[in-house]
């Protein structure tokens, strides 16, 4: 398979005829950010959210290099941006809705704080305070970085700080995906399956799921957004502090992913997020 920025995946096909999915952390420091994925599959197994489950975890071993690693199931089909493409018009509008379904499970898990991740990181009660821990390593990376103009950076960190105190005591903990966009749902039998690669979940404000919903699928595909709701329950992005929060994650996110397009040499991506920023920011200010 291909290999990934954290990580490289195997498929095994065992003598059982079980078929197994095998995952191997790139760098043995990446122990932590493996440590968290083990323990966002055991929540999601425990609140039975649609996803390959977890069979075993290893810190690392030899055989590896010491580079931790894991074996979970592995689930045949398709991912949800080729399959909707010969999709009927009321398959589409039912993978939608399960789709929204399980991202609503997902958000109703509350573990108590706000984290970076489920394994080191500091456990934080107000969303303010990781919010603007948070942005604080963004401005030191842009400032080494310099692909943004300094003010920018300052006026983008205001910006955010402001909402976060405003909407801090509204926003409870969540566990949210934070790369949820159709190559990460499965499809199978023309219906969905399940929802895959958990690497960067973390416990954060349930709108942080939205923007790469809104960015990549709600803009893109048709009557997805309503449909995708009505599973949910609801579409938080229509009430005022909905906006808000979104408005903030967005702005984290274009930060966040400046940084990353820029380091791992994507140019059409960072161009991309370079324009977005530029509209996030227009907006902020007019």
């Amino acid at each position: 398979m291909i290999k990934g920025h954290g990580h490289q995946s195997f498929v095994l096909e065992t003598s059982s005829q079980t078929t197994l999915l095998l995952k191997i952390a790139l760098r043995t420091e990446q122990l932590g950010k493996m440590t968290s994925l083990r323990r966002v599959l055991a929540l999601a197994a425990q609140h039975q959210i649609p996803a390959p489950r977890l069979l075993y975890f290893s810190e690392g071993t030899a055989s590896f290099a010491g580079r931790p690693w894991l074996i979970q199931e592995f689930l045949a089909g398709q991912d949800g941006e080729e399959a909707i493409l010969r999709m009927s018009e009321l398959e589409r509008a039912t993978f939608f809705r399960d789709f929204g379904r399980a991202v609503a499970q997902l958000h109703s898990i509350d573990v108590g704080y706000f984290s970076e991740d489920l394994a080191s990181s500091r456990h934080e009660e107000s969303w303010a305070s990781i919010v603007e821990s948070r942005l604080e390593r963004l401005k030191n990376n842009h400032r080494q970085a310099g692909l943004l103009p300094r003010q920018s950076v300052e006026s983008a960190g205001q910006a955010i700080v402001a909402v976060a105190r405003a909407i801090s005591s509204e926003v409870r903990p969540s566990l949210v995906h934070r790369d949820l966009y159709l190559p990460n749902t499965l499809v199978a039998g023309g219906r969905f399956q399940c929802l895959l690669d958990f690497e960067h979940a973390r416990s954060a404000d349930a709108l942080s799921d939205f923007v790469k919903l809104k960015m990549w699928v709600f803009d893109e595909v048709p009557g997805s957004e309503s449909e995708f709701c009505s599973g949910y329950g609801a579409n938080p992005l229509t009430t005022k502090e909905g906006h808000l929060r979104h408005h903030l994650a967005l702005g984290l996110e274009l930060l966040s992913g400046l940084l990353f397009w820029q380091t791992t040499g994507q140019p059409k991506m960072l161009a991309d997020y370079e324009r977005r920023f530029g509209h996030w920011l227009a907006k902020r200010e007019g």
